[in-house]
């Protein structure tokens, strides 16, 4: 993990990374198991190092995915990780997972011990804003078949790990638009 870290933030002191890693909790999380239900305040830095989980939201009684993560990853919800409000996403893990967890407040304090853990903490969160915002420009701009192109392109991972139906709520479409995209790519 201090590999993966250290490709975000750039090279830690090895005190500072003792310091960090003395402060994550080992997790381990089955298949279909939440690991943040809907309207709860997300308080933890999950560091996946195994496995696969998915955001989703509620939109009208329907479920629809809005981020996949593959192993090694740091996520969190990043609203609700700063304010404090509830989140309006649910985290969900599609395969076993493994993570190392961060207790937010703890990430606090661990801030005004060392600005190494503080640069970490600003580049974890740029590095979710900038996902975040490559995410939206992508469905502004690009039409369904390429948006499925891109994910082909970028994130093949995601078309091989996770059900075709959350791929198509992410995408924007129904399962059978998909399955036509897909019949559509496989012809050219």
């Amino acid at each position: 993990m201090r590999e993966y870290i250290e490709q975000i933030s750039g090279k830690l002191p090895d005190e500072a990374w003792i310091l960090y890693q003395q402060n994550l909790k080992a997790m381990r999380s089955e298949k279909g198991q939440l690991i943040l239900g809907l309207h709860k305040p997300c308080k933890t830095i999950w560091h996946m190092t195994k496995g696969a989980v998915r955001k989703l939201e509620m939109d009208n009684g329907i479920e629809k995915t809005t981020h996949f993560y593959v192993a090694p990853k740091v996520f969190t919800v990043l609203h609700s990780a700063l304010t404090g409000e509830p989140s309006d996403l649910s985290i969900i893990c599609e395969e076993d997972c493994e993570f190392l967890t961060l207790d937010i407040d703890q990430l606090k304090i661990l801030y005004q011990q060392s600005i190494y853990i503080e640069r970490v903490g600003r580049r974890m969160a740029e590095e979710e804003f900038i996902e975040e915002f490559s995410m939206r420009r992508m469905f502004l701009k690009l039409d369904a078949l390429q948006r499925y192109e891109y994910l082909e392109k970028k994130h093949p991972e995601i078309l091989r790990r996770f059900q075709l139906k959350d791929v198509a709520t992410f995408l924007g479409v129904t399962p059978e638009t998909l399955s036509r995209l897909r019949k559509l790519r496989l012809s050219v």
